[in-house]
């Protein structure tokens, strides 16, 4: 039995326990105890918002993927894809949440609290106000990072309720795209501030809250101005969390960005982000991890919950395929290990970690940023030029909240992005969910309609 649940870790000495190294002091990219020695020094963890395994790998060519549920290709999302065929393709990869709230609870503690998760809560998503009920009694990852001595850094990772005060503007997020086109060196300083005490000292402050105004490619900008600070003074966070939502989109509204427009500029981001890192002297010591808050029960032909995971480093196996079952639990294991951090809980304690897709010696070949051939410029077609189902998607998603991660109805969002990518003519499929259903007492789409109405 504690073998099948990894709790002889725990019966031998656990990471919170004994920090004794193995044989021979030996560096390995993720040890088997936290604090024991690895060439990885720095870790960015990127969190996007809500896409599903098919969704982008379905014809990847490899890996368990189903063509026929893809929804964006390399026309899209070229760097994601490359990224999986380049590096390592997690095709088991699972989200633990089924919506933003649960979901950014397990990315950052392991864990979920009653707040969320307990019957007659409603479906409370974030907590309101900075609520500490929110708070795992475990708390969070910079918590203990700061706890071993580490150092860390958030751009914009867990303050959620604060965009309330960002409400959606399409004028907004086109003139940012525009400056971002026509000035190499445009990084704006977009104030903002933390919902909880124990995250402000850490928040860069001219990074943006969730806001889907903001495209991600500015957003990448900054954290390029900051990772020049950092080679300049040669002292790089231990652990760094980025931010990354607009491939949360905004579904089919009227003037706003179009699905595959912002789909497009967060995977411009993402690989924007590899690539600056990947050409500076930090690539030697760094692992990135990306990963999506929750599937949002996306479609897909394993499991609604299984969900876009990618780690990226010179210490990762080039073109291979890791299959170990593998949740958010086992990227917060993994980054425990390496910076030799404590367990949140019992589900980073007994979760697999990723060692499967490292190797011992490094291969330093820098990443170069692919331009997606979507335009990031698309903008969704005015009301009055829709009509049939169109106009009815247009019409649903005006009606829809995107100020806040995941007010907008998730099964009728869903559709109208399957629609939008796939056409009228190919129905929705059927979700499956055939590994597990995480338990989410999340609002159903007419709950989430009145609560969140649109600003």
């Amino acid at each position: 039995m504690a073998e099948n649940t990894h709790l002889q870790l725990k019966l031998k000495g656990s990471v919170e326990q004994d920090r004794r190294t193995v044989a021979a002091n030996r560096e390995t990219p993720v040890p088997l105890l936290a604090g024991d020695a690895s060439p990885i020094k720095h870790i960015i963890y990127v969190i996007k918002e809500n896409r599903s395994y098919d969704q982008f790998f379905g014809s990847l060519g490899k890996g368990n993927g189903d063509p026929s549920l893809e929804q964006y290709s390399d026309d899209v999302i070229p760097n994601h894809r490359k990224l999986a065929r380049d590096f390592v393709l997690l095709d088991n990869f699972y989200a633990t949440g089924g919506n933003s709230g649960d979901g950014h609870q397990w990315v950052t503690q392991a864990n979920e609290t009653d707040y969320n998760y307990l019957p007659g809560y409603g479906g409370r998503s974030y907590a309101e106000d900075g609520d500490p009920m929110d708070g795992a009694r475990g708390g969070y990852i910079w918590n203990d990072t700061i706890a071993a001595g580490k150092t860390f850094i958030d751009f914009g990772e867990y303050t959620g309720d604060d965009a309330r005060e960002f409400p959606i503007q399409s004028k907004e997020r086109q003139e940012y795209l525009e400056h971002f086109k026509n000035d190499a060196t445009f990084s704006p300083s977009i104030p903002n501030k933390a919902n909880m005490d124990s995250m402000d000292p850490y928040l860069v402050k001219d990074y943006p809250l969730w806001s889907l105004s903001v495209p991600d490619v500015v957003r990448a900008r900054i954290f390029a101005r900051y990772l020049k600070q950092w080679e300049t003074k040669n002292s790089m966070p231990d652990l760094v969390m980025v931010q990354l939502p607009a491939d949360h989109t905004a579904g089919t509204r009227p003037g706003f960005s179009t699905p595959k427009a912002c789909t497009a500029d967060n995977d411009y981001a993402l690989g924007m982000i590899v690539d600056e890192v990947s050409h500076t002297k930090f690539w030697g010591s760094t692992l990135i991890l990306v990963v999506e808050d929750d599937a949002q029960d996306g479609v897909d032909h394993v499991d609604g919950h299984r969900t876009v995971a990618l780690a990226i480093s010179p210490y990762i196996k080039r073109g291979s395929v890791d299959s170990t079952f593998y949740s958010q639990p086992s990227m917060l294991k993994t980054i425990e290990l390496i910076l030799g951090l404590k367990n949140m809980s019992l589900f980073d304690l007994i979760a697999n970690d990723m060692r499967n897709s490292f190797q011992s010696q490094p291969d330093l070949t820098p990443y170069t940023v692919q331009v997606p051939q979507q335009s990031l410029f698309e903008v969704n077609p005015p009301l009055q030029s829709l009509s049939g189902q169109a106009r009815k998607d247009a019409e649903a998603s005006l009606k829809m909240n995107f100020s806040i991660p995941d007010a907008a109805p998730t099964e009728k969002l869903n559709h109208i992005l399957w629609r939008d990518a796939r056409g009228l003519e190919v129905p929705y499929p059927k979700v499956a969910h055939a590994v597990f259903a995480p338990y989410s007492n999340d609002l159903d789409d007419e709950e989430k309609e009145e609560k969140y109405k649109s600003r």
